[in-house]
């Protein structure tokens, strides 16, 4: 049994029941086989039937006992043994050794005693006769105290341990639920936050689970709560700046401007690098302020795209681009109509991202696949580069804003780590998922799924 709950459940179930077990045992054990409870021995009838022919045996002498002993059935035989004024056993059977003490006991004096034969309980008598002879009798009275506790445990006891089982069984699952919930409740937490939520609290489901787990909600709500007052303070720190950095920008961009405007072929050259750092730095900047500043930045999806015709436009666009490094297109698109709720452009650029980096990472000659499949009640898009793929411990990583692999940190290859991260954002606010995976035969695969407007009515 794997989960914790199973495991303390269990334990104190078997305690509890072993616990009512040993109670039960220890408090009868000792009344078992007890030679001085009459109430435990078998058989009182026979008990007062020996006592009776031992009355009759005083008058009658030792064959009265002998006669009535033959006639009885072997299994009582067995439990009665008697010796004669000669010492002889009145059948002529051998004495049990254990059973010597007891017959050493029986004298005038002491005419009754009681002890055990073999741990079972026994009775000895003294009959006097006439004259010196005498007879003495021991009477196995019941049976060992293991034999008793079994027979009282499979014919009284097991009323008792059958409720004390259901009992002991709901108490100990309560208790482990209650003990095991707030641990469930913690797992819950910290894959909620790992996932990015950071406005998940725990202390109110742990409200009234003690101090100690009290104290500890409360902590992790505190380093929560840090938590994300510090991402939001980066992201709103990072927006601020990138909005600061417009303002140069755009006034570097109008410099370089009249600077062509004038015409001196000498500084083409180095025009031509300003405005390509400046390109590059405006769609590091705009790149920027499409994050989201929190997890709670949610808009109504008040649009509407077919998907089949949004990725067939934007191939046409994107033609030119990938002709220049001689790529071609291979799509793939299903025949029904693909409804998907969107809002404004951001699903296009998305998906226009997801494209670009496909003709980015692609070799020269290769070409980029566009898969689209219809799935019951929402679309599956797979974009397909030729390219050499992504490592697989990194495969979750390229959704991260700035990462960026070994193979993409070079200037050549463009971007800064930011693309994957705001279509992983928009699919989320789209309801739907992005994936990435090295495709077998090819380069790395971005799988997104969507779900489709439901036009049955």
């Amino acid at each position: 049994m794997s989960s914790l709950f199973g495991r303390m459940f269990l334990g104190a179930w078997l305690t509890a029941v072993i616990m009512v077990l040993s109670a039960v045992y220890i408090t009868h054990i000792r009344e078992f086989g007890d030679p001085r409870q009459k109430d435990r021995w078998e058989g009182p009838e026979l008990f007062r039937e020996i006592t009776d022919n031992l009355r009759m045996t005083r008058r009658h002498g030792t064959d009265h006992f002998r006669h009535w002993l033959e006639r009885q059935p072997k299994k009582i035989q067995q439990r009665i043994f008697a010796i004669d004024g000669s010492g002889a056993e009145v059948l002529g059977r051998a004495l049990p050794r254990s059973m010597a003490p007891l017959f050493s006991a029986l004298n005038y004096r002491n005419r009754e005693t009681r002890g055990l034969v073999d741990k079972k309980p026994s009775v000895g008598f003294f009959v006097p006769q006439r004259g010196s002879d005498s007879l003495r009798v021991v009477f196995i009275a019941g049976k060992s105290k293991e034999e008793l506790l079994l027979r009282f445990l499979l014919r009284n006891f097991w009323q008792i341990l059958v409720l004390a089982t259901l009992a002991s069984g709901l108490a100990c699952y309560w208790l482990a639920r209650y003990l095991s919930k707030p641990l469930d409740n913690l797992r819950v937490a910290t894959r909620r936050v790992a996932a990015g939520d950071l406005s998940y609290r725990v202390a109110p489901a742990l409200h009234g689970h003690g101090r100690e787990l009290g104290e500890l909600a409360a902590d992790f709500d505190s380093m929560t709560a840090q938590l994300q007052e510090s991402m939001g303070e980066q992201r709103r720190l990072i927006k601020d700046v990138s909005h600061e950095l417009r303002s140069p920008l755009a006034r570097l961009q109008v410099a370089l401007g009249i600077a062509r405007q004038k015409n001196v072929q000498a500084l083409d050259p180095e025009l031509d690098k300003i405005g390509k750092a400046a390109d590059y730095l405006e769609d590091i900047i705009a790149d920027i302020l499409s994050l989201p500043v929190s997890g709670s930045d949610e808009r109504p999806l008040d649009d509407v795209v077919e998907i089949n015709g949004l990725l067939a436009a934007l191939i046409d666009d994107l033609k030119d681009e990938a002709a220049i490094k001689q790529l071609h297109f291979v799509s793939q698109c299903d025949d029904h109509e693909l409804l998907v709720a969107t809002r404004g452009s951001s699903l296009t650029a998305a998906l226009e991202n997801i494209l670009r980096n496909a003709i980015k990472y692609s070799p020269q000659g290769g070409r980029v696949t566009v898969n689209v499949q219809h799935r019951q009640n929402e679309c599956q898009i797979d974009v397909t580069d030729s390219g050499n793929g992504v490592p697989a411990e990194e495969l979750q990583a390229i959704f991260r804003p700035f990462y960026r692999t070994d193979e993409a940190r070079s200037r050549e290859s463009g971007g800064f780590g930011l693309g994957l991260a705001i279509a992983q954002r928009t699919l989320a606010q789209h309801h739907g998922n992005i994936e990435a995976f090295n495709a077998h035969g090819a380069g790395l695969c971005v799988r997104m799924t969507l779900p489709l407007l439901d036009t049955s009515f």
